[in-house]
């Protein structure tokens, strides 16, 4: 999942993040070049300004969100549009199948859907249409969950 953005102290440039689905890793890109990352505590990226300096930015997580924020000098910069409650709740909801009852095989399944609506929440689409979609990954959560639950149920009790 790329998101691009800005940020003030640095206007003439570009940044991109890059976070990989499975593992979470993160790689900020400045000018479509990687930037290093710190192996100190916090792992900060290391920035280099214009004047040669090097600004660390260290990446905080914004739950519900999973597009961090990041922390530079003190102050927090948000990488991407903070989610509305209505759309956290969307988004979040996939997750509730291990309130069901759902032990590990729900918790799969709702984080899947977890992240797979984060991801529809940020497309191009119009947002009635992100908001049926997100519907519709709950449902089919929900769905897989209980027709996995009822294979499992019927292979240990013939």
């Amino acid at each position: 999942m790329k998101h691009q953005f800005t940020l003030p102290g640095f206007p003439e440039s570009n940044f991109e993040l890059d976070i990989a689905f499975w593992t979470g890793k993160q790689i900020i890109y400045k000018d479509h070049v990687a930037v290093e990352r710190s192996t100190e505590k916090g792992k900060p990226f290391l920035i280099p300004d214009s004047n040669g300096e090097i600004v660390k930015a260290y990446a905080k997580p914004a739950y519900p969100d999973i597009v961090p924020v990041l922390v530079i000098d003190n102050n927090k910069y948000n990488i991407v549009e903070k989610l509305k409650w209505y759309e956290a709740i969307l988004v979040i909801f996939p997750f509730s199948i291990v309130f069901i009852g759902g032990g590990a095989l729900g918790g799969l399944i709702g984080a899947v859907g977890y992240i797979y609506n984060i991801q529809l929440l940020r497309n191009d689409d119009s947002k009635s249409l992100k908001y049926l979609k997100a519907i519709g990954v709950a449902i089919a959560a929900f769905a897989v969950y209980f027709l996995v639950s009822a294979v499992i149920w019927t292979w240990i009790n013939p």
